[in-house]
């Protein structure tokens, strides 16, 4: 069995990430204050997209993320020191993503490789590995299915 290389893109560090314009607060109540994502090309999305539902002859539809492609690096962990959040906010960094997608409860993601993300990570104080590990989020069927939208 031979496996695809990672392949490469960009992104841009974005910290604490709106909802909606002026709002962080999640529809479970929570916020996205303590977040830090990646932001992806909207085009490689809509590519990777196009490539999952060929895969599946266009009977399993994605919808894009609330946030577009993008990939979380810190899932709403406060630090221990916050005085210096938002360092290197709208950064480009490189990462490099398995080309072959993965699928979770509806949610279509594919690993992740990047390096500046972990060291993120560990500037914050926080465990260099997350849980669960850094992936690039394409898109969800749910509300595909019937289950709702996600955000």
């Amino acid at each position: 069995m031979s496996t695809l290389p990672f392949q490469r893109a960009r992104g841009i560090l974005r910290y604490s990430p709106e909802i909606r314009p002026g709002s962080h607060t999640r529809r479970d109540g929570g916020s996205t204050y303590w977040w830090l994502i990646i932001d992806c090309d909207a085009e490689l999305g809509r590519y990777l997209r196009h490539l999952y539902e060929q895969a599946y002859w266009h009977t399993r539809p994605l919808t894009s993320p609330l946030w577009g492609p993008h990939i979380s690096v810190i899932r709403g962990e406060q630090p221990a020191d916050t005085a210096g959040w938002g360092w290197r906010n709208g950064e480009s960094v490189e990462f490099e993503f398995s080309p072959l997608a993965e699928e979770t409860h509806s949610y279509v993601w594919h690993p992740v490789r990047c390096a500046a993300a972990l060291a993120l990570r560990e500037h914050y104080g926080l465990a260099r590995e997350p849980t669960p590990p850094l992936h690039l989020s394409i898109g969800n069927g749910l509300s595909t299915r019937g289950e709702g939208a996600a955000g």
